[in-house]
């Protein structure tokens, strides 16, 4: 995995683009922007509040597992990496998109914990589908993380396979690559690439007139590019159970 680095509350606008290559080839990309911040909320923002209305907003809620009454997430994340030996957590930031005016969806959520030196020491990935359920991987810091796939996520795919995952961050930019390969052939890619703006008051206001409607983008554009999937001839497949833990390894 490229350096991840511990940076401060940032901003980063880029690109999500996703290519199917089986069995026939379909490619999309959007404009987002995506937030870098702790769940410590050590800042004090105008307008990007933890578990409050604003122009932004982060809610505990919004992550971990459904139906599980949650009031901190940073603590049950912390349980986790405790769970598994990173005793030392001082703090854990979240790559991922906000609410805006109240509304969210995160297909991705990115969690890094960080010891008290400022070292990354572990990672998970917070995967939600359109069926009002979420998953997490939990994986160590590696050059690449490669996890059984376990979770329904596209009704264009079953669950087989692993992915592929990268991710890298520091002061200027962000990569997060997702490779799904089935028997070493890669069916589908998934990516952002973003290119950071200070976190401030002034570019969150700033943000907010040029990406106001860009969550319901992501749920339009989900819905959209299944209907062309389905039109291309893509194969429906039932969504099958939830697994039932909610952490899976990496």
């Amino acid at each position: 995995m490229k350096k991840i680095n511990n940076v401060s509350d940032t901003l980063f606008e880029g690109i999500v683009s996703h290519t199917r290559y089986k069995p026939f080839t379909h490619s999309f990309s959007y404009q987002f922007c995506y937030f870098w911040f702790s769940l410590n909320f050590k800042n004090n923002y105008k307008f990007f509040k933890k578990n409050r209305f604003n122009l932004f907003s982060f809610y505990d809620k919004d992550h971990g597992e459904v139906g599980k009454k949650l009031n901190n997430i940073y603590q049950e994340l912390k349980k986790k990496f405790s769970q598994k030996g990173k005793k030392n957590i001082y703090d854990i930031k979240s790559f991922c998109l906000p609410r805006i005016l109240g509304y969210v969806f995160n297909p991705i959520t990115v969690f890094v914990g960080f010891d008290d030196k400022g070292k990354p020491i572990g990672i998970i990935y917070e995967v939600s589908n359109t069926f009002n359920e979420r998953h997490s991987y939990y994986c160590e810091i590696n050059k690449q993380n490669i996890i059984k796939k376990r979770f329904h996520v596209s009704p264009f795919f079953n669950i087989n396979g692993h992915y592929v995952i990268t991710f890298s961050i520091d002061r200027n930019f962000v990569n997060l690559f997702i490779n799904y390969n089935i028997n070493n052939q890669k069916i589908f890619e998934a990516s952002f690439k973003g290119r950071s703006v200070e976190m401030n008051d002034k570019n969150l206001l700033a943000i907010f007139f040029s990406n106001i409607f860009q969550n319901l983008k992501v749920t339009t554009a989900i819905h959209l590019e299944a209907l062309k999937l389905f039109v291309k001839g893509a194969t429906y497949i039932k969504k099958p159970k939830k697994p039932k833990n909610f952490f899976s390894e990496g």
